[in-house]
């Protein structure tokens, strides 16, 4: 199993996972009512939520059958713990189907806005949502799984074939069958259970024969219990990390109605995508960071830190201010739909910023990741929910999508302020200022100046083509990257060890 193909498949999977959502999300809005789409941006949102519910099962699953790969008659052991896994999941998605089932009545009536779905509609396709999710739950402990055993060419395959059933699909379903929500929902059931079926088949054909045999229902708790402190530090920081990134969501989803909240579902995808360019750079220096500094090589640790800071701070926000100070023309050329574009303008300016300050702080993460010590990370991420949660339930209750949109970009920003010289103190004492003064502010600085410069040399009207506005906003985001790219110091200096060859080259041959 060469690590280097399954890195390989894990970029092209995830990216092509990325994209697709991204294309594909906006069509929806083309064939759905606006109150149709918005019970898709819940859909997401009961997604996200529901996986508070898997415990840390599933990363630790993934640890385990490594592990028992390394070991010698290392599945005999293995076998117990993942048949009570097996036993958990069935037994909570069909709780989580049932109990979603009960209260489907409710969310429709009390919780959700609509005015022009019938409640009977939105209570079934809540129904509907419940076993999807359940489905998918179950799927996710097979999926991990498989990612342990290292078959990580085939997952990716196979995920993005399913991927492709659900969004292609679904709008070849929309497009020329029906534009019936139920209809959609139902559609996702089906696709639901074809992944499901396929990743056990998947697994059960990978595993040694004998981890079947203990028969459907087995629970060992002696093996649980070994296990549950390891899971449960994983499930509190991604509770955490759900409280922190879905909280606006799901008070937004009680607030606005139905047909806002599609509008507000599309804000937050295009919001989301500024945060998963950082995902390749952190992926790739946290391994060689740890390594580093195993080796006694803390300086050489700290530099990679600083260049892998650069690099995220250059991206993300020449990025995050391309959609912010376009986010009329983006949501236009986008979706196509001038409501959206008008509604949620001002909204995705403050969120697509605020992501842009959430990616550049989360480089302290990386840094106690690479120390082996995540007590700091674990006491500021409780601290910040306390502090963010109340502010952003105020200002969305008060001043609805874009309150939260303004408090989310302010706490990350206070935060950072705050909190990042703290863990810079604890891990690299005298370290914090230079890396401000020298790696962030100045790329910060400019990107934003020469950013203002080109929104005023250049107007972009929506009374463009879709794709003349798409080819336009390309053409000034690579402007806005090429003028500032002088800003990140290991490209300046990489630049003028260029300059200088090419100089004393050319003179020397003259």
């Amino acid at each position: 199993m060469s690590v280097k193909k399954n890195s390989i498949a894990n970029y092209i999977g995830q990216s092509y996972t990325i994209l697709i959502g991204i294309v594909i999300t906006p069509f929806y809005l083309q064939y759905l009512s606006a109150e149709s789409y918005g019970l898709v941006g819940f859909f997401a949102l009961m997604q996200a939520w529901m996986l508070l519910l898997d415990l840390g099962m599933t990363p630790t699953l993934s640890r385990q059958i490594a592990y028992a790969r390394g070991q010698e008659n290392g599945f005999n052991s293995f076998k117990k713990l993942f048949k009570s896994f097996e036993t958990i999941f069935l037994v909570l998605s069909i709780a989580l189907a049932i109990g979603i089932f009960f209260a489907s009545d409710w969310i429709a009536q009390s919780w959700i806005k609509a005015e022009t779905l019938e409640i009977k509609t939105i209570a079934y396709c809540i129904s509907l949502m419940g076993v999807i999710i359940g489905f998918r739950w179950i799927s996710g402990l097979y999926r991990s799984g498989i990612n342990g055993l290292e078959d990580q060419v085939w997952l990716n395959v196979a995920n993005s074939v399913l991927i492709s059933l659900k969004f292609i699909g679904a709008l070849i379903l929309l497009a020329f069958v029906t534009q019936d929500i139920s209809h959609f929902f139902e559609y996702q059931l089906f696709i639901g259970l074809i992944e499901l079926l396929i990743f056990v088949q998947h697994f059960y054909r990978k595993l040694p024969a004998t981890v079947s045999y203990l028969g459907l229902f087995c629970f060992d708790w002696l093996s649980v219990k070994n296990i549950a402190p390891y899971a449960l530090s994983i499930a509190y920081t991604a509770g955490i990390w759900t409280l922190i990134t879905q909280t606006d969501k799901l008070i937004l989803s009680g607030i606005l109605s139905l047909e806002e909240f599609g509008y507000f579902s599309l804000v937050a995808l295009a919001a989301g995508s500024i945060t998963v360019l950082s995902g390749p750079v952190s992926q790739a220096i946290m391994p060689r960071m740890t390594l580093l500094l195993a080796q006694g090589k803390k300086k050489e640790m700290l530099r990679m830190y600083s260049r892998g800071s650069q690099i995220v701070t250059f991206v993300t926000f020449a990025v995050a201010l391309m959609i912010g100070l376009y986010a009329e023309q983006l949501l236009y050329a986008w979706t196509a739909n001038y409501e959206v574009s008008i509604w949620g303008a001002e909204i995705l300016f403050w969120f697509s910023l605020g992501n842009g300050v959430l990616a550049i702080g989360a480089f302290q993460y990386y840094l106690q990741i690479a120390f082996g010590q995540l007590r700091f990370h674990v006491i500021g991420s409780t601290i910040s929910v306390l502090i963010q949660v109340p502010i952003i339930y105020y200002a969305s209750i008060n001043y609805g999508a874009l309150g939260a949109g303004i408090s989310w970009f302010s706490f990350r920003v206070l935060w950072f302020i705050l909190w990042t010289p703290i863990v810079h103190r604890k891990f690299a004492p005298g370290f914090h200022l230079k890396w401000l003064f020298r790696d962030i502010l100045p790329i910060v600085g400019t990107l934003s100046m020469v950013a203002l410069v080109m929104l005023n040399l250049f107007d972009l009207s929506l009374d463009q083509s879709r794709l003349l506005i798409f080819l336009k906003l390309a053409i000034l985001g690579g402007g806005l990257m090429i003028f500032s790219a002088w800003s990140v110091p290991f490209v300046r200096y990489h630049l003028t060890q260029f300059i200088k060859l090419k100089f004393f080259d050319i003179y020397d041959k003259s």
